[in-house]
Protein backbone atom coordinates (compact mmCIF):
# COMPACT_ATOMS: atom_id res chain seq x y z
CA UNK A 1 0.00 0.00 0.00
CA UNK A 2 1.11 3.35 -0.92
CA UNK A 3 1.58 5.69 1.92
CA UNK A 4 -0.53 9.14 1.76
CA UNK A 5 2.05 11.55 0.85
CA UNK A 6 3.62 9.29 -1.42
CA UNK A 7 0.27 9.25 -3.40
CA UNK A 8 -0.76 12.97 -2.69
CA UNK A 9 2.28 13.70 -4.31
CA UNK A 10 1.92 11.56 -7.22
CA UNK A 11 -1.67 12.91 -7.69
CA UNK A 12 -0.32 16.74 -7.71
CA UNK A 13 2.31 15.56 -10.19
CA UNK A 14 -0.25 13.89 -12.89
CA UNK A 15 -2.27 17.40 -12.72
CA UNK A 16 1.05 19.08 -13.18
CA UNK A 17 1.73 17.60 -16.60
CA UNK A 18 -2.12 18.42 -17.79
CA UNK A 19 -1.74 22.45 -16.34
CA UNK A 20 0.05 24.58 -18.23
CA UNK A 21 3.35 25.51 -17.53
CA UNK A 22 3.32 28.40 -14.83
CA UNK A 23 0.56 26.31 -13.17
CA UNK A 24 2.66 22.76 -13.19
CA UNK A 25 5.71 24.72 -11.49
CA UNK A 26 2.96 25.53 -8.64
CA UNK A 27 1.74 22.06 -8.00
CA UNK A 28 5.58 20.28 -8.67
CA UNK A 29 6.33 22.53 -5.90
CA UNK A 30 3.39 21.59 -3.83
CA UNK A 31 4.13 17.84 -4.69
CA UNK A 32 7.70 18.58 -3.23
CA UNK A 33 6.01 19.52 0.11
CA UNK A 34 4.09 17.11 -0.07
CA UNK A 35 6.50 13.95 -0.35
CA UNK A 36 8.14 15.51 3.38
CA UNK A 37 4.97 15.23 4.78
CA UNK A 38 4.10 18.73 5.55
CA UNK A 39 0.37 18.24 4.48
CA UNK A 40 -0.09 14.59 6.26
CA UNK A 41 -2.60 14.53 9.06
CA UNK A 42 -0.35 13.50 11.45
CA UNK A 43 2.73 15.62 10.26
CA UNK A 44 4.45 18.70 12.93
CA UNK A 45 4.14 21.60 10.06
CA UNK A 46 1.03 22.35 10.19
CA UNK A 47 -2.57 22.05 13.00
CA UNK A 48 -4.31 20.05 10.34
CA UNK A 49 -1.70 19.45 6.92
CA UNK A 50 -4.97 18.55 4.67
CA UNK A 51 -6.60 22.06 6.08
CA UNK A 52 -3.62 24.03 5.05
CA UNK A 53 -3.13 21.90 1.33
CA UNK A 54 -6.71 23.28 0.92
CA UNK A 55 -6.14 27.01 1.34
CA UNK A 56 -2.89 26.84 -0.59
CA UNK A 57 -4.92 25.05 -3.33
CA UNK A 58 -7.65 27.31 -3.36
CA UNK A 59 -5.08 30.68 -3.16
CA UNK A 60 -3.18 29.15 -6.41
CA UNK A 61 -6.95 28.90 -7.75
CA UNK A 62 -6.97 24.56 -8.21
CA UNK A 63 -10.79 24.48 -6.98
CA UNK A 64 -10.51 20.88 -8.42
CA UNK A 65 -7.71 19.76 -6.56
CA UNK A 66 -9.03 21.56 -3.28
CA UNK A 67 -12.11 19.81 -3.70
CA UNK A 68 -10.34 16.46 -3.86
CA UNK A 69 -8.60 17.53 -0.64
CA UNK A 70 -11.97 18.42 0.70
CA UNK A 71 -13.55 15.32 0.16
CA UNK A 72 -10.83 13.46 2.50
CA UNK A 73 -9.27 11.65 -0.45
CA UNK A 74 -5.54 12.24 0.98
CA UNK A 75 -6.87 11.39 4.57
CA UNK A 76 -4.70 9.50 6.33
CA UNK A 77 -5.18 5.32 5.88
CA UNK A 78 -6.67 3.61 8.76
CA UNK A 79 -2.98 2.03 9.04
CA UNK A 80 -1.24 5.46 9.14
CA UNK A 81 -3.54 6.46 11.98
CA UNK A 82 -3.12 3.66 13.70
CA UNK A 83 1.29 3.98 13.56
CA UNK A 84 0.18 7.51 15.09
CA UNK A 85 -1.43 6.08 17.77
CA UNK A 86 1.51 3.68 18.64
CA UNK A 87 4.04 6.57 18.16
CA UNK A 88 2.53 8.56 21.30
CA UNK A 89 4.40 8.63 24.12
CA UNK A 90 2.89 11.67 26.18
CA UNK A 91 0.89 10.51 28.99
CA UNK A 92 -1.87 13.20 28.60
CA UNK A 93 -1.98 12.49 25.18
CA UNK A 94 -2.60 8.84 25.71
CA UNK A 95 -4.86 9.02 28.04
CA UNK A 96 -6.77 11.48 26.02
CA UNK A 97 -7.03 8.98 23.00
CA UNK A 98 -8.63 6.37 25.40
CA UNK A 99 -11.31 8.79 27.43
CA UNK A 100 -12.17 9.30 23.41
CA UNK A 101 -11.81 5.71 22.65
CA UNK A 102 -9.35 6.45 19.60
CA UNK A 103 -6.36 5.11 21.28
CA UNK A 104 -4.57 2.32 18.97
CA UNK A 105 -5.92 -0.88 18.69
CA UNK A 106 -3.72 -3.32 21.17
CA UNK A 107 -6.06 -6.36 20.77
CA UNK A 108 -3.49 -7.87 18.31
CA UNK A 109 -0.50 -7.08 20.58
CA UNK A 110 1.45 -9.88 22.10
Amino acid sequence: MTDTKTYLAAELRAVAQRASHENAAKYEALARRAETGEFDDYGDAHVCGPTALHNELLSAGFTKFAARVAGGEFDASPEESEAWARSQTDPQVIALMDVLGIGPDRSKDQ
